[in-house]
């Protein structure tokens, strides 16, 4: 027994000092065929300016890695102190948007308030990341925090003010492409002056959280014992979580999003056995510089790899955060009130109605939207109302972007309906469950191998992407029966290694990367005639075969032993679905891009009109995805007049404020 309780005291050390040693390594080895160790480690002090690589280590090598200590301890030592105020394995600067909106805040003032920046960067940096936070903590405050909550609402907290930074960049890549490599996370310094200006600041700010530690440790005890006992703890909980964004923004100011250290430190110190508040603030820090030790050198070694093209190092950070959310939540139990299930879910109507006046009253605003379209538009000479006349003319501009977002937002909304009807949760869609993300992230893999295959490969990719996500949802949440918190937690994962190898590629700045930007936002203005029309045929083939499955999909939430007492062979069935729910987010994925949330609005707002039963939903959710995607692509046009807005963002936006307000309702139950 003894022997087993040292082993369990020496893991934690003993995996921390692995950690540093394999990221020293990696970073020192390079260096150390070329000079002798005591003359490298010399040369960071006092180099000798006849020779190059000393000064290479000086003005380079040096600062970055004293940089990536300095920040990975930082974001370490908040995230755990985000964990313990919030009482949520979760919290992390980046599940809380603070890092969106840190670089929402650096992109828009680089633009329109460059004096801001030349004032102080940190600020600017704080005022965004206060922004993106106080919108989580709004949305989930009546809710307890429950940690699947809080991260569903940072994810799409996140989304929100991603997809505002990307219309920026889209609207304005010649003055804002300086920010593709800053948004990466990247940590290469050229002096000393960065660290000197940042570690006073990383240095008080975690003393100042040191200092909370003993009025931390009655959070442990729930908010009415920390009362009790003399705690102001909505006091408490504001202060510390104050500092946590004055320590992410600082860093976010100074080398970009650097994501996931501060939910992987202190995630990984309490599986490896931290279990008092003060050996996880200890650990987590140690922990985090140690892991920033170690992505930084492979993106240094990865750099390499590929011919010196640059890797910037918060690509390499958030690429463990997929496995790690995975690891912190194996197991975790979802105890608080959660907007998951269909039985929690809030507000929604559940009478039955006829479909023919929900159908007509949708049909006849898209019919609105289209002829608004065709008809009335800005030009140079003002609003214009255009004759029916001219319509065959501008049908050949507007005709292929209005057909594709039409055609795309049905394909959506059977998506959607289909995916909460196989899994039996409402809060389940292509987009939060990174079912788009996995398309997203099989097509940015063949933009990163430079394959060229037209949209017919890109098909065929994506719908094997999705359906490689799709799978792995089903295998992580099929012993938990299909539970939202691992559902979503699945989600999320994915779309942290899309949002990986989305930051590489756009790290480039090159006319790729903002091809793919342009791909990824939803810009309907790429599409065109012969592609709108094979997506109509591809979309008429997929939604008849999901009305076809209309049977399955009444009959399998009801449970397998129903199900195949009714003479369901359920494996089939499942299998069919997924592969039907894979080419649908594909084909639209192709088009709008992997985060319009269509298909989380279009199956509510039908569920609301009152359709419960298998087609009528289908049928209503994708007439009212049509019309929702129609008229974000009119209004991308013409809102911003002459630029024009993806309509993908435009759409991402207007379901990110869906959310919020479905999320609010729930709230107030």
């Amino acid at each position: 027994m003894s022997a087993e309780l040292t082993t369990r005291s020496l893991r934690l050390p003993a995996n921390t000092a692995l950690i540093w040693t394999l990221g020293l390594f990696a970073i020192t080895w390079p260096w150390v065929g070329k000079l002798p160790l005591p003359t490298l480690l010399a040369a960071i002090v006092t180099p000798d300016t006849d020779h190059f690589d000393q000064i290479m280590i000086h003005y380079a090598w040096a600062p970055r890695l004293a940089m990536a200590i300095l920040i990975g301890a930082g974001l370490g030592l908040a995230g755990a102190v985000l964990q313990q105020i919030l009482r949520n394995p979760l919290a992390s600067p980046t599940t809380l948007g603070v890092e969106s909106g840190a670089q929402l805040a650096i992109a828009a003032s680089s633009l329109y308030f460059p004096s801001l920046l030349a004032l102080s960067p940190d600020i600017t940096a704080v005022s965004g990341g206060v922004l993106g936070t106080g919108l989580v903590i709004a949305l989930t405050w009546r809710l307890g925090f429950s940690p699947v909550t809080v991260i569903l609402a940072g994810m799409v907290v996140s989304f929100v003010l991603g997809a505002v930074n990307y219309a920026l960049l889209l609207l304005n890549g010649e003055f804002l492409g300086h920010l593709f490599i800053w948004g990466a996370g990247s940590l290469v310094q050229n002096d000393w002056s960065q660290f000197q200006t940042l570690w006073p600041r990383v240095v008080g700010l975690a003393l100042a959280m040191v200092l909370l530690m003993r009025p931390l440790q009655l959070l442990q005890l729930g908010a009415g014992s920390a009362r009790a006992l003399g705690a102001r703890v909505i006091a408490l909980r504001l202060l510390a979580l104050a500092l946590v964004i004055l320590m992410t923004a600082c860093v976010v100011s100074r080398v970009g999003v650097v994501a996931f250290i501060g939910l992987a430190a202190p995630a990984l110190a309490r599986m490896l056995g931290a279990r008092t508040l003060q050996q996880h603030l200890f650990w987590s820090t140690l922990l985090g510089a140690g892991l920033l030790l170690l992505a930084d050198a492979f993106a240094q070694l990865a750099t390499q790899w590929i011919g010196g093209s640059l890797i910037p190092t918060g690509t390499t950070t958030a690429l463990i955060g997929g496995p790690i959310l995975l690891l912190a939540l194996r197991g975790m139990h979802n105890n608080h009130h959660s907007p998951t299930h269909s039985s929690e879910l809030a507000t929604l109507a559940l009478k039955r109605r006829s479909l023919w006046f929900p159908a007509t009253i949708t049909l006849t605003l898209l019919a609105a939207v289209v002829v608004l379209s065709l008809s009335w538009s800005p030009s140079l000479q003002g609003w214009q109302w255009k004759s029916l006349s001219a319509w065959p003319e501008l049908w050949n501009w507007r005709g292929p972007r209005l057909i594709a977002s039409v055609t795309a937002g049905m394909i959506l909304g059977v998506a959607g309906t289909l995916i909460q009807r196989l899994t039996g949760n409402v809060m389940a869609s292509p987009e939060l469950l990174g079912i788009s993300g996995g398309a997203a992230l099989a097509m940015v893999a063949l933009s990163l191998s430079g394959m060229s295959v037209g949209r017919s490969g890109q098909l065929v990719a994506g719908a094997i992407g999705a359906g490689l996500v799709l799978t792995l949802l089903f295998l992580i949440s099929r012993r938990h029966r299909f539970s939202g918190h691992q559902l979503l937690l699945g989600g999320v994962a994915i779309y942290v290694f899309m949002d990986a190898g989305i930051r590489l590629v756009l790290s480039s700045g090159d006319t790729e990367s903002m091809k793919l930007l342009n791909w990824l936002s939803g810009s309907t203005w790429l599409v065109t005639a012969s592609e709108a029309w094979a997506l109509v045929v591809m979309a008429a083939v997929l939604i008849a075969a999901a009305l076809l499955c209309s049977r399955l999909l009444t009959i399998l939430p009801l449970g397998e032993g129903s199900a195949q007492a009714l003479g369901v062979q359920v494996p089939v069935a499942r299998v069919t679905l997924l592969l039907l729910a894979a080419l649908l987010t594909a084909a639209a994925t192709i088009v709008i891009g992997p985060l319009s949330f269509v298909g989380l609005m279009a199956p509510h707002m039908a569920r609301m009109l009152g359709q419960q039963s298998v087609v009528r939903q289908l049928l209503l959710a994708a007439l009212v995805g049509a019309t929702l995607l129609a008229a974000a692509d009119y209004l991308s046009r013409v809102i911003l007049f002459p630029n024009q807005l993806p309509a993908g963002i435009l759409a991402a936006v207007i379901g990110g404020f869906y959310f919020f307000w479905g999320l609010s309702r729930h709230a107030q139950r």
